[in-house]
């Protein structure tokens, strides 16, 4: 039974990169702060009513623009990992006193789940986050190549855009030589 892990893991880190919205900026019109590239015509491919969520919740574009990086998908990951250590210790525990049919019936109890399954799915979720990174970064620079080779960013922010490709090179690299699916 992956499912209820998968899907759990899933919806807590499915987030995209706060750098990907390098920066935000205001319109004369509107004083909010928007994100750079979300097109605010409605009819516009892309557009998002970036309203405010939840009474408590950052305003729409604030959350969009800090809520969902990488960083933070990975922080959240971390508690994924932790909760998945909690319930392997429960489960440790209860295994002597509830008969091999409730756990089944709980469901991702079996030793091989909470030992390889609960190690190789947040890996998986770790390495596509990562790897987004990585890629989203590499458009972004060969954007800025294009932008600089046009006259229409400074050389400075081509280099701000080559050393975020630089840092989620390394980055996704350090993750491919030391965290290793297990079997």
């Amino acid at each position: 039974m992956v499912k209820p892990v998968v899907l759990t893991v899933c919806f807590l880190v499915s987030v995209a990169s706060p750098e990907s919205w390098p920066s935000t900026r205001q319109t004369q019109g509107d004083r909010r702060l928007l994100p750079d590239g979300v097109p605010q015509d409605p009819s516009a491919v892309g557009y998002l009513n970036l309203h405010k969520r939840h009474p408590d919740a950052a305003e729409g574009a604030e959350e969009f623009n800090n809520g969902y990086s990488s960083d933070v998908a990975l922080q959240r990951l971390a508690q994924v990992q932790a909760f998945l250590a909690s319930f392997r210790r429960l489960t440790g525990r209860v295994r002597r006193t509830l008969p091999a049919t409730e756990l089944t019936a709980i469901g991702n109890t079996s030793a091989e789940m909470q030992t390889i399954g609960f190690h190789n799915i947040p890996l998986t979720v770790e390495g596509t986050i990562l790897k987004q990174e990585y890629q989203l970064r590499q458009v972004q620079y060969e954007l800025a190549q294009l932008k600089r080779g046009r006259g229409d960013i400074s050389p400075q922010a081509l280099e701000q855009a080559r050393s975020a490709y630089e840092r989620a090179t390394k980055r996704f690299q350090v993750f491919w030589e030391t965290k290793r699916p297990t079997d």
